[in-house]
C-alpha cells in the first residue's frame, strides 16, 4: 500500500556537539519508519546512516558521519514536499529500509533541490538512490551541480541488488564553498521526483590500513592532462611497492600497472583495449601488495 506523508520535520540523529571539520563519509536514508543497520553498504561504503524526512525551506538538521560521530554538515531543502512509503514485496531487509521510502516533490515550481554544507573542500563521490517503490516504469531525473556526469534518469524494477542506472547514479566532483547541491527533477514540469537516499565519500584519501606513513603519496603529472599527453605516476619515497589501476566513475577498470618501491609508470590515455580514454574524471587507486587495505585514491581530470 502506497502512504503519502505531509510535510514534517524529523528531529533524527539530533547531537549536542559538532567533532572537528574534516573530510567524513556520511550515510543518509529519506523516509520515516526503518533505517538500515550500519553494517550495510549499499553501493556505497558501511557505516551509520542519517534518517531524514521533510524538512521545512532551508530549515537544516545535522547530520553525523559512517562511525556515528556528529560532524558539522548540516542538510537542508527546498522542493520536497513528501514522503511516499511503498512495500516494495520484491525487496526486504536493509535494502527495502532504504528502498522502499522516497523523499518526493513535484518540480513546481522548482525541482526538488537539497543541499549539504559545511564540508571539507575535496574530491566527492556522491550516489543518489532513486527508484520508487511503487512504479517500475517511473524515472527519476538526478544531477549533482558542477560533477560528472550530468543529469541521468534513474529508475525500474528492484533487480535483486543495487545497479547503477536501475537504483542509483554515482557522480565525482570537487567541492567548492564547502557545499554539495543535487537534484531530482526538471525546472517547471509538473511530474513526480525523488530520492531514496544520498551517500557521499571523499576521494583523495590515504588509508592507514598498514600504517602509511605521513606524507605518503603518489605523484600525478600533468594533472590536469589532455587527450594527447602521457601521464606519470612515481611513489613518494619510502613508499612499499604496490599495484596501480586506473577506473573511470563507473568502476570500469582501464588500465592497471605495479609500481616498484621508488618507481614510477607512464600511462598513454588509452584503456586496456587500446582505445582512447575520452575526456572526464577519472579515478587512481594505489593499493600496499603487501596488504590491499592500505591505499591511496585520486582524482585525474582529463581535458579534451
Amino acid at each position: 500500500m502506497t502512504r503519502l506523508l505531509p510535510t514534517l520535520a524529523l528531529p533524527l540523529l539530533l547531537v549536542s556537539s559538532a567533532s572537528p571539520l574534516s573530510a567524513q563519509s556520511i550515510n543518509i536514508d529519506f523516509g520515516a519508519g526503518s533505517i538500515p543497520a550500519d553494517s550495510y553498504a549499499a553501493a556505497g561504503g558501511a557505516g551509520r546512516w542519517n534518517l531524514i524526512g521533510v524538512l521545512p525551506p532551508y530549515e537544516r538538521a545535522p547530520l553525523v558521519d559512517i562511525t556515528g560521530s556528529p560532524t558539522a554538515a548540516n542538510i537542508y531543502m527546498y522542493g520536497g514536499t513528501q514522503l511516499l512509503q511503498f512495500d516494495n514485496p520484491a525487496t526486504s531487509g536493509d535494502d527495502g529500509a532504504l528502498m522502499d521510502d522516497m523523499l518526493i516533490g513535484r518540480n513546481d515550481p522548482v525541482d526538488e533541490c537539497l543541499w549539504i554544507e559545511n564540508l571539507v573542500n575535496d574530491d566527492y563521490e556522491v550516489l543518489i538512490y532513486a527508484m520508487t517503490p511503487d512504479d517500475p516504469a517511473r524515472m527519476c531525473r538526478v544531477r549533482v551541480d558542477d560533477a560528472t556526469p550530468g543529469p541521468v534518469n534513474v529508475g525500474g524494477a528492484w533487480p535483486g541488488a543495487q545497479r547503477r542506472g536501475v537504483t542509483y547514479e554515482r557522480f565525482v566532483l570537487h567541492t567548492t564553498g564547502g557545499l554539495i547541491a543535487f537534484h531530482s527533477g526538471l525546472y517547471g514540469g509538473y511530474f513526480q521526483s525523488g530520492m531514496n537516499g544520498v551517500q557521499i565519500r571523499p576521494l583523495s584519501t590515504t588509508s592507514v590500513g598498514s600504517g602509511l606513513a605521513p606524507g605518503a603519496g603518489i605523484r600525478i603529472l600533468p594533472n590536469p592532462s589532455r587527450g594527447t599527453e602521457s601521464v606519470e605516476f612515481a611513489l613518494a619515497s619510502g613508499m612499499p611497492p604496490g599495484r596501480l589501476e586506473l577506473f573511470d566513475t563507473g568502476g570500469r577498470l582501464l588500465w592497471t600497472k605495479v609500481l616498484d618501491e621508488g618507481g614510477s609508470q607512464r600511462w598513454d590515455g588509452h584503456d586496456l583495449g587500446g582505445r582512447a580514454v575520452p575526456s572526464g574524471v577519472l579515478l587512481a587507486r594505489w593499493s600496499d601488495l603487501a596488504n590491499r587495505s592500505s591505499q591511496i585514491v585520486k582524482r585525474i581530470v582529463r581535458l579534451p
